[in-house]
């Protein structure tokens, strides 16, 4: 008994529904139960299906993609202060935020939200230690991961990055302080790298410190400076020391 499966027109499937009668099939003259057992041979062949004309390779389809609005969307939403749920209030400022948005950000907020039952009841984050300013820069950064102008306050933006622990800000404002080091504010800058270990930030001013240390002795603020950061001071002189041996060599 041989019988040729076909794709039926009527359904995705391949074959027979009834593919032998059950009578047929008990009948001993036919021979096909053996010992009470059915034996079926299977000849199957398995064929690649092919679209010969078919392109569709990235080149040949034009479909533009339209850039992400994510960003700007959450900027929008931190301007128009939409569906706010908390507030943070420095200096007398209210700015309205979304616990959510800070608590995915932020380790420090995810605590503050979680633990804290006070302001967890109230949804007011009091913050003291920073100006509205730098305060309101942070959470710009929060919102869309962008920072602006923050030339004048990236040491106080590099303060508050490290309280409340983001690390790419801090790297941010780093670079800032960086590229903006002089003479005038290397003590300064030099101070802050020690605080909130910054170690290109230190790296950058232990260089501009020994490449100008004969005009920088005669300064106050390196005499005031050496009195008060003596780990510093025995930093700067492990650098010279290793510069000097460097250069013998």
């Amino acid at each position: 008994m041989i019988k040729e499966f076909v794709k039926d027109k009527g359904s995705s499937s391949w074959g027979f529904h009834k593919f032998v009668n059950r009578d047929f099939l008990l009948n001993e003259s036919n021979g096909l139960l053996i010992n009470n057992k059915l034996t079926i041979f299977c000849e199957a062949e398995i064929s690649e299906l092919r679209s010969e004309n078919h392109d569709n390779s990235e080149t040949s389809i034009n479909i533009t993609i339209p850039q992400s609005k994510l960003v700007s969307n959450y900027c929008n939403m931190f301007e128009s202060s939409l569906f706010t749920d908390c507030i943070i209030r420095v200096e007398g400022t209210e700015i309205k935020a979304h616990k959510a948005v800070l608590a995915a950000q932020s380790s420090v907020f995810y605590e503050v939200f979680c633990n804290s039952k006070e302001e967890a009841q109230t949804d007011v984050v009091e913050i003291k230690d920073f100006r509205s300013e730098v305060v309101r820069e942070m959470l710009r950064y929060i919102y869309t991961e962008n920072v602006s102008n923050i030339q004048n306050i990236a040491g106080d933006v590099l303060a508050i990055a490290d309280r409340y622990k983001l690390d790419r800000l801090k790297a941010i404002s780093e670079r800032s302080l960086c590229y903006s080091l002089d003479i005038m504010n290397v003590c300064e800058r030099f101070a802050l790298s020690e605080k909130y270990s910054t170690g290109t930030l230190q790296e950058c001013c232990q260089e501009l410190i020994l490449d100008n240390a004969a005009w920088l002795a005669k300064t106050k603020e390196w005499k005031k400076f050496v009195l008060v950061r003596p780990l510093l001071l025995e930093s700067l002189f492990l650098k010279s020391l290793n510069t000097s041996s460097t250069g013998n060599i």
